[in-house]
C-alpha cells in the first residue's frame, strides 16, 4: 500500500510543530500514521538529522546577531538619557551572559585539546 504523507511532507510538519501529536494535526492525519514513520530507523535518522540541521541554523543566526546585542547593551549602558535602573539591569544583562559565554568557549576549548590529543594517543 502506498503512503499517503511523504517522509519530506512528515519531516516538514514534525520540524514546523515540534511533536508528533501537532506535526499529525498539521497534516491531518492520525498521530499513529507519524509514530510508525518515526519507528522505522531511516526516517529517524533522516529527522534527527534535520533537527540537528535546523539547531546549527539557529546557532548562526544567533551569532550572527550576538554584536548587534552586545553593541544595543553597550549604548544603553553608556547613554546619559537612559535611566540608572535600565543601565544597572543592562550592565547585569552583559555580565551573566558575558560571564557563561566565556565559560562555555574555555570549555569548548579544552574539550577539543582533549579529543585531539586522545586522537593523537591512538
Amino acid at each position: 500500500m502506498a503512503q499517503k504523507y511523504s517522509d519530506e511532507q512528515i519531516l516538514e510538519a514534525l520540524l514546523m510543530a515540534g511533536s508528533a501529536k501537532q506535526a499529525a494535526k498539521r497534516l491531518g492525519c492520525s498521530l499513529s500514521c507519524v509514530r510508525d514513520r518515526l519507528s522505522k530507523p531511516t526516517f529517524k535518522a533522516k529527522y534527527e538529522k534535520a533537527k540537528a540541521d535546523a539547531l546549527g541554523d539557529a546557532i548562526d543566526n544567533l551569532s550572527i546577531r550576538l554584536t548587534t546585542a552586545v553593541d544595543v547593551l553597550a549604548k544603553v549602558m553608556t547613554d546619559s538619557e537612559t535611566a540608572a535602573t535600565v543601565k544597572v539591569s543592562a550592565a547585569d544583562s552583559v555580565l551573566r551572559h558575558g560571564l557563561r559565554y566565556i565559560e562555555m568557549f574555555d570549555v569548548l576549548k579544552r574539550l577539543e585539546a582533549l579529543e585531539a590529543k586522545q586522537e593523537e594517543n591512538k
